[in-house]
């Protein structure tokens, strides 16, 4: 799912298309803007050996690409999709240990993050040209086709096998979030120790800028467009957003958002107009920003209480704003933006 969240930082003004990409060299800041992902990646690097870096990114980047499209016809995700009720698919070690992973959230989340409901999603047209609201019907089918016990991970063989005929998988709700931290992996081993990546919003900032000040991250107000909810500064970490904002469409005077309710098979409903987390890995960022959407304030909350490995920022329909408290301190409400703010204790 795309994840979108404005970065505080000098105004670079860059024209690009998919099929180019841009390098630049801003104070000894190098730069490369591309397209991948289904998404406009900008990627800043400080260091002798910068660009050399963002280049060995790019490429990894496109790798990842290559293995966990759902449409890419020659990708490991599509193979397993088309392989649906039929035979098991060898896939490479990226493609396995991220299934493994969104295995592991589907537990750690109670099913809040699901892979496996692609088929509900694509019901809905979010990843189609058309949207629509499919028929209780239909929603209930294509539920019936969202089944974890029906995923089989072979460790031994590496493969993946979706047991029954028209499954499907999407690793969108974390590829992005797995590619920001092998990002992170290429850049530290070339030796970058200043750098802010944002792959289609999912933002990764390692040490700090240039003048030794920390990155600062603005956070979209849901209720205002052009307008920020508050400004997280921060330093060698990930910021994710998921919010009803970002992809919706209006049917008969009602708006439906793609954060689909992994229980119900429709737009959450949770009071929730936004999630923003903050986490040292990347990949995790991901699932969480989005399965906390689903999951809701009250859940939300339990679950950091209970594992403490993220922080999370937390808008309401009622116009009120819960900040876990590791992370209080490092955020600032936008003078404009008409929020209460409440801290989640331990």
């Amino acid at each position: 799912m795309k994840k979108y969240i404005l970065i505080v930082m000098v105004v670079i003004c860059y024209i690009f298309c998919a099929c180019q990409h841009q390098t630049n060299t801003i104070q000894d800041m190098a730069q490369i803007q591309m397209f991948a992902m289904d998404t406009f990646i900008d990627l800043k690097a400080k260091g002798k050996n910068g660009q050399q870096a963002l280049l060995k990114v790019e490429k990894e980047i496109n790798h990842l690409e290559q293995l966990l499209s759902t449409t890419l016809e020659r990708s490991e995700v599509y193979a397993i999709n088309q392989n649906a009720g039929v035979s098991p698919v060898t896939v490479t070690e990226d493609t396995f240990y991220l299934i493994q992973k969104a295995k592991q959230y589907y537990e750690f989340t109670e099913g809040a993050f699901d892979i496996t409901i692609a088929p509900v999603v694509k019901a809905w047209g979010f990843t189609e040209e058309e949207k629509r609201v499919p028929s209780q019907q239909e929603i209930q089918q294509k539920l019936e086709l969202a089944d974890q016990n029906k995923l089989h991970i072979d460790t031994e063989n590496n493969t993946i096998f979706l047991e029954k005929k028209d499954m499907a998988i999407d690793l969108g709700g974390i590829a992005k979030g797995y590619a920001s931290d092998k990002v992170n992996e290429i850049l530290k081993q070339e030796g970058i120790t200043s750098a802010v990546i944002s792959l289609g919003g999912n933002i990764s900032a390692i040490g700090k800028k240039e003048d030794g000040s920390k990155w600062k991250v603005a956070v979209q107000d849901p209720l205002n467009e052009q307008g920020f909810a508050g400004v997280l500064e921060v330093e060698d970490t990930c910021v994710v957003t998921s919010g009803v904002y970002q992809r919706f469409f209006e049917q008969n005077g009602k708006r439906y958002h793609h954060i689909i309710d992994t229980k119900t098979g429709k737009p959450a409903e949770t009071g929730l107009l936004s999630v923003t987390i903050i986490c040292e890995s990347g990949t995790m960022a991901d699932m969480l920003s989005t399965s906390l959407m689903v999951a809701g304030l009250e859940k939300g909350s339990e679950l950091w209480r209970q594992f403490q490995n993220f922080g999370a920022i937390f808008i309401t329909e009622q116009k009120e704003i819960y900040i876990t408290e590791d992370i209080a301190c490092l955020f600032t409400l936008d003078e404009n933006a008409a929020y209460e703010i409440s801290v989640i204790k331990k």
